[in-house]
């Protein structure tokens, strides 16, 4: 990988160990900077830093947690998002993984969870089974607002010398894995993706109904601004966008809260879109798995976001999406 000059590492190296609070400040008039509250080295010459990120939100810092090598780069960036009602330390394994692979590892509270939390948010045995507008909404806007929080915090990592934000991929479980599978087809940046036990068509997920009569009894049931909640952020009208970004997905046979036939589905029609490039797709089945990330799955997600690094973005991915993020923007 390439290096980065002494003098850069220097300055680097004495504002995160000197100035722990320091800002990478941005210029006058741009996005808000970030800011290193905490740094610790870790075994295997890692570093671990405790962040207060920008985000969507200009009044709503990201609490975020960061793993990478210590000295070198720039690296290329894995994001790492935890499930619903999870918090991004459940992610600092990975995190760690990821980081002794050369990587820029950084995993984020989620909107709504972790330190971003609300008391009571969560309350309902069932919230996670979904198919109650109030947990649907909850879910649902978790996601919708962490993926606007993404644009923002890969503007802010940009401005370190350590980092590559040309070569990001996105990567996480459950709500996390769903989170990620927006990215793909909205953020440009994004070109590596991994899912583990996530959805890829909401609706399907949400009402745990598959696609027919009663999906759309239950969906015409919700109120409108759910309605437009979901089918702001669902993947599957939208996956002609993905390709040919490199996207994994892993699923669980026994899934009790995933039907791993919405995703065979969702693979089957968009294989035909990735043609010369199929090798950039793979649907991992996992028969005997349920809703939970497993060694086998991890070790598998693990290596294709390393070789999908190693390889950065098709040429072709760049410039796509991009008229769809500065829509986005303008819009918010």
């Amino acid at each position: 990988m390439q290096m980065i000059s002494w003098s850069t590492t220097v300055l680097l190296t004495f504002l995160v160990t000197c100035l722990p609070a320091a800002l990478f400040a941005a210029d006058a008039g741009s996005s808000p900077a970030m800011q290193i509250l905490e740094r610790k080295d870790l075994p295997g010459g890692l570093v671990r830093e405790k962040l207060r990120l920008p985000g969507f939100d200009p009044d709503e810092a990201v609490p975020a947690i960061a793993i990478h090598p210590a000295s070198g780069g720039p690296f290329p960036v894995a994001i790492c998002l935890h499930s619903f009602r999870g918090a991004k330390e459940n992610l600092e394994g990975w995190c760690r993984d990821l980081a002794a692979r050369g990587i820029f590892a950084i995993t984020i509270d989620a909107h709504l969870h972790g330190e971003r939390t609300i008391a009571g948010i969560f309350h309902g045995d069932n919230i996670a089974s979904l198919g109650g507008e109030y947990s649907i909404w909850v879910h649902q806007t978790s996601i919708a607002r962490t993926v606007k929080d993404i644009p923002v915090i890969l503007d802010a990592l940009a401005r370190r010398p350590d980092v590559d934000a040309s070569r990001v991929a996105a990567t996480g479980v459950s709500m996390g894995a769903s989170a990620a599978m927006v990215l793909a087809w909205r953020e440009p940046r994004v070109c590596v993706v991994a899912s583990i036990v996530g959805a890829v068509d909401f609706w399907w997920d949400v009402t745990k109904t598959p696609p027919g009569l009663e999906q759309e009894e239950r969906k015409a049931s919700y109120g409108p601004r759910l309605r437009e909640l979901v089918a702001s952020i669902d993947p599957k009208p939208r996956f002609g966008r993905i390709p040919p970004k490199a996207l994994f997905i892993a699923s669980g046979g026994r899934d009790e809260f995933i039907d791993i036939e919405s995703v065979r589905r969702f693979v089957a029609d968009l294989e035909p879109l990735y043609g010369k490039d199929r090798d950039r797709l793979r649907f991992l089945p996992f028969p005997e798995a349920g809703h939970g990330v497993t060694e086998a799955m991890w070790k598998e997600a693990q290596e294709w976001l390393v070789r999908g690094l190693e390889k950065g973005p098709r040429a072709a991915a760049r410039g796509e999406g991009e008229a769809d993020l500065a829509a986005e923007r303008g819009h918010n």
